[in-house]
């Protein structure tokens, strides 16, 4: 009986050890700087706090991106949010927006205190700025927001490998401890796919719940229908929802698919769809990551 229970314990012993020494050869988190701020002084520092999957985040970093604000990204644990112990948060959603010492909370706000401050640094033309925020682009960035961005998760997480492959940016995080990349991709991974048909597991942000209070019963088609709604009524006939240029809504429906595009249901949405003419054209306007300074 003592050596059934000594081998156990000594395992138990031997991970909490590792996870110890781990830890402690991790590179640690660097404080936020203004080097990254010459170009647009009057904007000021800004860090996002993000997940790399997460469609909201994406959006804002279309939007400086696409405006070339340079920004850096943290990478927030899933598991534990022990990031927002350095900026004293109780707000354990992201995305987060440190501007210098203010946070804002939530991408749309963030969006909106971004562009006030694009404008006031004359960055971009007050017309421009006026037509890219146009009710018409509001409309539709909500629609994104509320209606197309939560159709993306279900459509990763169908199986288990699948919701293994979308947790495998957690492996590139350069300040997780190697726990903290095996723990977020196996059980984040694991809870997710479960979760699909069993939302009463999790009670939070899982594929399961979404789909029962979205009423979706097919993810795949409703993402499809959802796509060709946007291309119908937000596009149409023009290059892009705000015509000539992106506005707020193409950032919004761009940086919801971006969020997936290491995926293969990426893949399989471009080819199964119209999307991928209007979906490339922003994202060579967009370049995705370019205005990033540093990602942590």
């Amino acid at each position: 009986m003592l050596r059934r229970l000594t081998a156990p314990v000594a395992t138990l012993g031997g991970l909490v050890t590792a996870g110890i020494v781990d830890r402690a050869l991790t590179p640690g988190v660097k404080p936020l700087t203004t080097a990254a701020t010459s170009t647009l002084n009057t904007v000021g520092p800004i860090r996002l706090y993000q997940y790399e999957i997460c469609p909201f985040c994406n959006k804002i970093k279309a939007l400086l991106d696409l405006y070339r604000v340079p920004y850096e990204t943290l990478e927030v644990n899933p598991l534990t949010k022990k990031e927002y112990k350095d900026i004293g948060s109780d707000y354990r959603k992201v995305p987060v927006a440190m501007l210098g010492e203010e946070q804002v909370n939530d991408s749309a706000v963030i969006a909106k205190v971004l562009l006030e401050r694009i404008g006031a640094a004359g960055v971009v033309p007050a017309a421009e700025l006026k037509h890219f925020s146009s009710p018409s682009a509001l409309e539709w960035a909500e629609w994104s927001d509320k209606k197309f961005s939560v159709l993306l998760f279900p459509n990763i997480t169908r199986s288990f490998s699948e919701s293994f492959e979308a947790f495998g940016y957690v492996m590139q995080v350069p300040h997780f401890s190697l726990l903290d990349k095996v723990s977020n991709q196996f059980v984040g991974a694991f809870f997710m796919w479960l979760a699909q048909d069993s939302p009463a597991l999790l009670e939070d942000l899982t594929a399961g719940k979404i789909k029962k209070k979205y009423f979706i019963d097919d993810e795949r088609a409703a993402l499809h229908a959802g796509i060709h709604e946007w291309l119908r009524d937000g596009v149409g006939d023009k290059p892009f929802a705000g015509g000539d240029k992106p506005n707020l809504a193409d950032i919004s429906v761009f940086g919801a698919l971006k969020a997936i595009d290491r995926t293969a249901a990426h893949k399989e949405i471009l080819a199964e769809t119209s999307i991928s003419p209007w979906y490339n054209r922003v994202k060579a306007l967009v370049d995705p990551g370019n205005s990033c300074t540093l990602r942590q």
